[in-house]
């Protein structure tokens, strides 16, 4: 018998009542059959306090427990922050489930419209290959073979705007590459060597990951006192609901709603 993806069943419960939440990052990979698996699950939940609450019910009902990271309440994750849970599933496996409602990369309306569902008919709600790729742009050097193979389930004049194979953009320049503003096409435009479309792709792909690096940089120095109180109220062994009272109460006293925004403790912006 085919074992069953825990995360897939999760897309499907958290949406049972309407559309909240859309299966992203590794596990979306898995859905679009890149990967054979993926330890975590992470998905983009509907930004309102609806969701959050009926994400947190569902979370209680299989044991989960807060780890390191956000309330799951949309004064944080309006700021960019994210939310982590963990429980261990009828076959003692390890469940890890992340949520955001702003992922880096894509814009409010891209976000918005993920949960526009007039007229689809989609077997689950997982996000799609341009934005899946743009998620996975990360300071992470795996994620960028994973992109690679992503691009390749695009037609081949978006592929040439995402992929990180010089073949292929060698392959795709000239019929495909006329309108490219990205420098590897550039490079193998014009009539440069193997070598020189692969200058070019690693010095944008350390770009991105320096980027996502620096971003990332600003929530950690963000939450150094959050997250010591988090430890020392030891959230993680609370009962789930107990936890989320209490580190609404903590975030309200340590965490900035939007790190990349520098706040005073009145939220005025300075």
């Amino acid at each position: 018998m085919a074992i069953r993806n825990v995360y897939f069943d999760l897309t499907e419960e958290l949406n049972t009542e309407g559309e909240i939440a859309v299966l992203a990052s590794g596990q979306a990979v898995v859905f679009h059959r890149v990967s054979m698996m993926s330890k975590d699950g992470a998905w983009i939940l509907r930004e309102t306090p609806e969701a959050c609450r009926r994400a947190l019910s569902i979370l209680e009902r299989h044991g989960a427990r807060y780890r390191p990271g956000a309330p799951l309440d949309v004064r944080w994750l309006t700021g960019g922050w994210s939310s982590h849970f963990e429980f261990t599933d009828a076959e003692r496996r390890r469940i890890r489930c992340d949520f955001v409602t702003r992922p880096p990369r894509m814009e409010a309306e891209e976000i918005l419209r993920l949960f526009d569902t007039t007229g689809t008919a989609k077997p689950l709600p997982v996000l799609d290959i341009e934005p899946l790729i743009r998620i996975k742009q990360t300071q992470r050097a795996k994620d960028y073979p994973v992109i690679g193979e992503l691009a390749r389930l695009l037609p081949p004049e978006r592929e040439i705007e995402f992929t990180t194979d010089p073949d292929r953009i060698l392959a795709l320049a000239s019929a495909y590459g006329e309108h490219s503003r990205r420098a590897p096409v550039r490079a193998a435009l014009g009539g440069g060597s193997r070598e020189a479309v692969v200058v070019a792709l690693a010095r944008e792909l350390d770009r991105l990951q320096q980027q996502d690096r620096a971003r990332l940089e600003k929530y950690r120095a963000a939450s150094v006192g959050y997250l010591r109180e988090f430890q020392v109220a030891n959230i993680a062994d609370l009962p789930l609901l107990e936890a989320h009272e209490r580190l609404c109460k903590l975030a309200e006293r340590w965490l900035p709603h939007n790190p990349l925004v520098q706040e005073d403790r009145d939220g005025a912006a300075q």
